[in-house]
């Protein structure tokens, strides 16, 4: 008898090729014991096949015992090779049980899938009809057939380059390009991957606008070797996507979850089931309605019935406010979420009106850590207080963790896996911001803004790779932050994050991004500071830069200048900022081959690294590289090897130095 083992997952400690195979032979005293009852044909191939193993020359060992037989498994499985992680970033575990009425949608999509011309399939629906969830389940569903399970969000161009960049990371792909600065480079290494695994799954999640859908679609011709799986509100697509329209959720399947994702917890009642089918009539089958629905008779400990009692009662209130023609949301979702709201204490809906005007993606559980996040919160509990929205609100008493757990238990917010970051959904934060009075919308968005500035500090700096790992999951909220506070007319520190930002995006080359974020962080300075502000004078650098950066020179030019005259207005001729702006205006001329214009302010920059020199004792940081790129100029000018000695020791004497001192 053989008992061949199979691979399997194990702890490596001795690496073996993939094609070794352990055998292990019952000896014949162990036979003898346990006599096996077969036919003569069966046991002359039982024997055959014996001695075949035998004489293969391959790995076997006899055993005498069962237990025999374990310990030579236990060993040998030891030193086989750990199976290779599968590649993935799916944010959610399923919901195994509770994931109810989509059996039929999931053998449509695994048929669109297969199809000859299938490769891309389109999930489109309503907001909050469980698109992404759906995406999900398929993929953990059918993991078995897939090399890879990855998932983009893809709400923009900018953010599906910026999350397929993000794809390289040692966490998930671990390409060795993760370190590079260049997001192309990134997003071409991750591209190179799917192209040379076949048998991945790509979730492209919330290509809701259609710049973001004529992304994907460009995308798609090079996503050949895997299957692609979208999630979208737009109907609207071309015929290399296979639709699927999703519906709500069935009512039978409805009332199924509620009494599933209320058991154990509900306040039973004999009439649950009547109740939970007229529940799920009122929230109209919208999967994310029912969420919170359930979410809240768990955390709460109440019947069906007795949250159908608020639901419409809060029903009557919603009529009022929601017009389906101006909102991108139901009114079923309006209403569970009031009846929700109503029951949050004051630092919940503090912190739910912060974290509203942050993007739908991934929020780094850090941005609430910091003491600044915590005394944002208390002010803003404050808010609430002073307007007699609770008012035994207690601020000093604010705390931040109680108040993400009690929006995590109404289902408001959602961690995702190793729980160092949760999301909003985009839906839930609409209606947090559009139930905020105008009035009363400023001071919210001011505290987000006070706690991501806090949170995104300038050292190191963006266009420093060490600040990555900070600035990068932050990328999507900032734009979405910056954005709502610009509207609102906020200058500060909206600006400030604006040029931030842009330097992060010129290190990574997405030029006109960071472009327009520089452009108009010095129209929002200059307006708030003046035109002949040395904050102006920043902006103007940065932006002239990222000119010279894509060769429009001419355009550059007169910035830099604009920039040097108020420094030179605002420091005095000899500060260092005026010889940062001399050195940057002197090597745009030098770019094109101004040679005689560009030399006076090379020596003018060199001069006053040399007067810091004399004056303090020690060489200024930036004086060696001054020293080669006027030598340089010099050369390129015609000077010999012995004027340039001379230039540069005149003016170094002038300041009582000589070169090498």
């Amino acid at each position: 008898m053989g008992v061949p083992l199979r691979r399997r997952r194990s702890v490596a400690r001795q690496k073996v090729s993939p094609k070794d195979l352990y055998v292990y032979v019952a000896s014949d005293p162990y036979l003898q014991q346990h006599p096996v009852q077969q036919t003569a044909e069966h046991a002359r191939r039982q024997a055959a096949f014996t001695a075949a193993i035998k004489a293969s020359g391959k790995h076997r060992a006899p055993f005498d015992s069962l237990d025999q037989l374990c310990r030579l498994v236990l060993r040998d499985g030891w030193q086989m090779q750990e199976r290779p992680r599968k590649p993935g970033n799916l944010p959610y575990a399923s919901l195994g049980s509770l994931f109810k009425g989509r059996a039929d949608a999931l053998v449509e999509i695994y048929g669109l899938l297969h199809a000859e011309d299938g490769r891309a399939v389109v999930i489109h629906g309503l907001g909050g009809t469980g698109k992404t969830r759906l995406a999900i389940e398929y993929a953990l569903g059918n993991a078995a057939e897939h090399a890879a399970l990855l998932s983009v969000t893809a709400d923009s161009p900018e953010a599906l380059q910026r999350n397929l960049a993000a794809l390289t990371a040692e966490a998930i792909l671990d390409l060795p390009e993760h370190e590079a600065k260049e997001e192309d480079v990134r997003v071409n290494a991750v591209l190179r991957w799917l192209a040379e695994h076949p048998g991945w799954l790509l979730i492209v999640d919330n290509v809701d606008t259609p710049q973001a859908a004529e992304a994907v679609a460009g995308l798609l011709p090079r996503l050949t070797a895997g299957r692609v799986l979208i999630t979208s509100r737009l109907t609207d697509w071309s015929g290399s996507f296979q639709p699927l329209e999703l519906d709500m959720l069935g009512e039978e399947d409805a009332a199924d979850f509620l009494l599933e994702r209320t058991h154990g917890r509900r306040r039973a009642a004999a009439a649950d089931k009547a109740d939970a089918l007229a529940l799920a009539k009122e929230l109209g089958g919208l999967a994310l309605a029912l969420e919170q629905a359930g979410a809240f008779i768990w955390q709460k400990r109440v019947s069906i019935a007795d949250y159908l009692s608020r639901w419409r009662e809060r029903e009557k209130k919603v009529r009022e406010w929601h017009d389906a023609r101006l909102m991108n949301y139901s009114r079923s979702l309006a209403v569970t979420w009031d009846t929700s709201f109503e029951q949050l204490d004051a630092p919940a809906r503090a912190l739910l009106r912060l974290l509203c005007w942050l993007a739908s993606e991934p929020v780094p559980r850090a941005l609430l850590e910091s003491e600044t996040a915590q005394q944002q919160l208390r002010a803003s509990v404050a808010i609430i207080k002073d307007a007699g929205e609770l008012a035994n609100a207690d601020p000093e008493g604010a705390d931040i963790e109680d108040a993400l757990a009690a929006l995590t238990g109404f289902s408001l917010i959602k961690w995702e896996s190793g729980n160092d970051a949760f999301r909003i959904h985009r839906l839930v934060q609409e209606v947090t911001r559009e139930r905020l009075p105008p009035e009363r919308r400023e001071p919210w968005l001011r505290a987000t803004l006070t706690v991501m500035n806090d949170f995104l500090p300038g050292d190191p700096p963006p266009d420093d790779v060490r600040s990555w790992p900070r600035w990068e999951p932050m990328r999507p909220h900032v734009v979405a932050v910056i954005a709502a506070a610009d509207a609102a007319g906020i200058g500060e520190p909206t600006s400030r994050l604006m040029n931030e930002l842009g330097l992060l995006l010129v290190t990574q080359c997405i030029w006109a991004e960071a472009e327009s974020l520089y452009r108009r962080a010095l129209a929002i300075d200059e307006q708030s500071y003046g035109p002949g502000n040395p904050k102006v004078a920043i902006r103007l650098n940065n932006l002239a830069a990222l000119l010279q950066a894509t060769n429009r020179l001419t355009e550059a030019e007169p910035l830099m200048r604009r920039a040097l005259a108020i420094d030179e207005q605002s420091f005095g001729p000899e500060h260092p900022n005026v010889a940062r702006d001399l050195n940057n205006l002197a090597a745009l001329l030098q770019a094109t081959n101004r040679l005689a214009e560009a030399e006076p302010l090379m020596r003018r920059h060199l001069e006053i690294l040399f007067d810091f020199t004399a004056q303090t004792g020690h060489e200024h940081p930036h004086l060696h590289a001054a020293i080669v790129n006027y030598t340089a100029l010099l050369e390129q000018m015609g000077h010999s090897p012995d004027e340039v000695s001379a230039k540069l020791n005149a003016v170094a004497g002038r300041f009582g130095l000589q070169l090498g001192d």
